[in-house]
């Protein structure tokens, strides 16, 4: 193994010579002498091969997490979802929505009605906007 891969290693693991020293089980100058004059231990090479595929199981693991999460993030729009009102702006026409996985939203409403922590069925419209489902009363409550 070159020096150069071994140092990209490194800074990969957010290491440097001590910390790689105390790993290996030698002291820091003896680390910073093997890169220098380009001759890693045996030790060394394996304990940086070690690193370097743990990193790429780390890559590979956080890639496959990310299509994993792309791919249930996907909303429908006809898709008729349950909110919970968490926050009344200066706006009084406005109510900010959370849903059950933690996303949000806003919807329209007439001033005085669905007040905090109120459940609504929502529908939604474009961007972050949701437009109102289902019958309520003059308090907000789905009949």
């Amino acid at each position: 193994m070159d020096t150069m891969r071994g140092k990209a290693i490194l800074k990969e693991a957010c290491m440097n010579y001590t910390e790689f020293g105390k790993l290996v089980g030698v002291k820091p100058i003896t680390v910073r002498l093997a890169f220098s004059q380009k001759r890693l231990s045996k030790k060394m090479v394996s304990t940086l091969e070690s690193m370097e595929s743990e990193i790429i199981r780390k890559e590979e693991d956080e890639e496959i997490t990310e299509l994993i999460a792309s791919v249930s993030e996907v909303p429908v729009l006809d898709d008729v979802r349950t909110a919970k009102v968490y926050l009344l702006p200066k706006n009084p026409y406005l109510r900010f929505i959370e849903f059950s996985d933690g996303t949000h939203g806003r919807m329209r409403a007439k001033p005085g009605t669905f007040a905090l922590g109120s459940v609504v069925k929502v529908k939604r419209e474009d961007g972050d906007m949701y437009s109102l489902e289902g019958n309520y009363d003059r308090k907000g409550r789905l009949i």
